[in-house]
């Protein structure tokens, strides 16, 4: 019986191929089809050679060598589950056909099991097979055993009592864990949150999102790269590009709807077969071998530890100096935005990072630079020489801007033109948003007081420049309480004067004048003379907006008033003429 293999249809009418046009057998087909599966597999091409295999076992199920073949083209594309059903069946399918086992298949079950880190189950599939085969059959499998037991020595054997017994406690919580995840739950999803009490409402319950702080992510980090690094050496560098490639928006444009999908799926599926194989790594050495191998004496191991600890410790306290020395230079030169940059690029990326033990007076350094930055705030809180009372002298004082105050519009439910659109955010709104969810992020792990007052005042300025006075407002009163807990009165003024800002863009003038007069103790309370010129100065602008504000609006009334009572004479003279106009028709009538 011969078959005909039909070309792909096309919209387009194609040159069909030669072979397409002879009438193969369904024994040549599977035979070609199995041929360049073979060589597709050899050339690493997993995609192609499953495709061409799955043809040729559709044609011929029980050839068990196709099966085989597949087998090892599952293995190089880390599909190991996949691998060893098709293996067993192999074995099985060969017994039905020749009566007798097939050694090379059965040594792939076993190389299966060993690749799925089943050590045991290896070992027990080999020492089986041993018994059945006798001669060159049998070495191959004997030559096995050897690694197998090597490798259950290795993972099994002293390097494991040793870590074990210095990390007890994380092995106990890691196997209760993992008790956990083994349980399954059949009882409804209501019963189990009614336990739990949590609310059974939404069908689909909300995965809460894990928040790291930022010494989790450094550690992870560390170890991610750690980990490459002793089983591949110098090319731990080409895994992590492999994983960066699975986000890069460069390679994964999101105009390009199309190839996107197709590079995503083909970055995420080789970064997981290389994590794949590198878990087999670790199962067959685990790095607790590594560091017992390259430690043996723990005496001296310790004194490597300590040393080392003493040179990072070392480093850390001249990088302090040194952080140090550059805040008091830029205070010096009164370059506070640079200085405001830089503090917050060394709090948030250097210092955050370290632990106590390695940046000793650690609490002592984050006082010093956050008193330091304070100091050179409240430095720019001057009155200039050449100020005039007048209309807005308060936001000159205040350093704000005259011009640029918006009025904003509040949002609409349904109303379109009042929602800003997503397009229309300029660089400068999205970098000042980075920022804000940046010292959002940082607050949730900050210890001290004094570091929470930091991020509070600048997480107001940033909604300030946003022109969001309400959150500024919200987030100075927080610096306040903040400032109470470590008595810390520059923070307390300086959280103030953001409240006085807020309130002077809007021309809130009776809040304006609250937050002064609880600003001006404070001033009095930090012995600072300039400040208190400075707040009586800004309370003194406030009171002439105020009188002004008053007297534009006594004026407005009284046009007002007079312009009602024009108009009231007027129609009263109207109304005048038009009854002596009446009268005069009715006399002339009757006379």
């Amino acid at each position: 019986m011969t078959s005909i293999v039909e070309a792909p249809r096309s919209k387009v009418d194609e040159p069909i191929p030669i072979w397409m046009k002879i009438d193969w057998s369904p024994e040549v087909l599977h035979d070609i089809y199995r041929d360049w599966g073979i060589y597709y597999s050899r050339r690493r091409r997993e995609n192609f050679a499953m495709h061409y295999l799955n043809k040729a076992l559709d044609l011929e199920p029980l050839d068990h060598m196709t099966l085989y073949q597949r087998c090892q083209t599952k293995r190089k594309a880390a599909q190991m589950l996949g691998a060893l059903s098709d293996s067993r069946e192999a074995a099985k399918l060969s017994m039905k056909v020749t009566g007798e086992p097939n050694a090379k298949i059965n040594l792939d079950i076993c190389d299966v099991l060993y690749e799925l880190n089943q050590f045991e189950n290896s070992k027990a599939e080999m020492h089986n097979n041993v018994r059945v085969f006798t001669g060159n059959k049998r070495k191959n499998f004997d030559q096995r055993l050897l690694v197998v037991d090597e490798v259950i020595k290795d993972v099994t054997g002293e390097a494991m009592t040793a870590f074990f017994s210095k990390n007890t406690k994380t092995v106990n919580i890691v196997n209760d864990l993992m008790k956990e995840k083994q349980k399954v739950e059949t009882r409804p999803l209501w019963k189990v949150l009614k336990e739990q009490g949590a609310c059974d409402v939404q069908s689909i319950p909300e995965i809460e999102e894990v928040l790291l702080s930022p010494m989790e992510i450094a550690r992870r980090k560390r170890a991610f790269n750690i980990f490459h690094q002793s089983y591949i050496n110098d090319s731990w560098v080409d895994v992590l590009f492999m994983k960066m490639l699975c986000k890069n928006p460069t390679l994964l444009l999101p105009q390009c709807k199309e190839s996107s999908y197709i590079l995503y799926q083909i970055s995420r599926k080789q970064y997981e077969i290389v994590r794949k194989f590198m878990k087999m790594l670790q199962s067959r050495s685990p790095l607790y071998l590594v560091n017992f191998l390259k430690y043996r004496n723990k005496a001296m191991s310790d004194r490597y530890r300590e040393a080392y600890l003493y040179r990072v410790q070392y480093q850390t306290h001249r990088n302090m100096n040194q952080v140090l020395k550059q805040i008091r230079v830029l205070r010096k030169h009164r370059r506070v935005k640079q200085l405001t940059k830089f503090v917050e690029e060394v709090m948030g990326d250097y210092v955050v990072l370290k632990t106590s033990r390695v940046m000793c007076w650690k609490f002592e350094f984050l006082n010093e630079v956050y008193n330091t930055l304070a100091l050179a705030l409240a430095e720019q809180l001057r009155v200039p020489k050449n100020l005039v009372l007048g209309t807005s002298a308060i936001l000159t004082l205040l350093r704000l801007p005259k011009d640029k105050v918006k009025d904003f519009v509040s949002l609409v439910f349904g109303d379109r033109s009042t929602h800003p659109e997503p397009d229309a955010a300029d660089p400068k709104a999205t970098r000042a948003k980075k920022l804000t969810a940046r010292l959002e992020h940082r607050m949730i792990f900050a210890k001290y007081s004094i570091e929470k007052c930091y991020l509070l005042h600048q997480i107001s300025q940033s909604h300030l420049d946003q022109g969001r006075h309400s959150e500024c407002v919200f987030n100075a009163r927080k610096a306040i309480k903040e400032s109470k807990n470590c008595n810390s009165n520059i923070w307390k003024f300086l959280s103030i004067i953001q409240i006085v800002k807020a309130n002077a863009v809007l021309h809130k003038l009776e809040q304006t004048k609250e937050a002064l007069e609880e600003a001006l103790p404070i001033a009095h309370d930090l012995d600072a003379p300039e400040l208190v010129h400075f707040t009586e100065a800004c309370m003194s602008c406030n009171n002439e907006d105020a009188i002004t504000k008053r007297a534009t609006l006594m004026q407005s009334r009284r046009e007002s008033r007079t312009e009602s009572v024009a108009t009231h004479s007027l129609g009263s003279r109207d109304g005048d003429s038009a009854e002596q106009s009446k009268s005069k028709l009715s006399t002339d009538k009757f006379s």
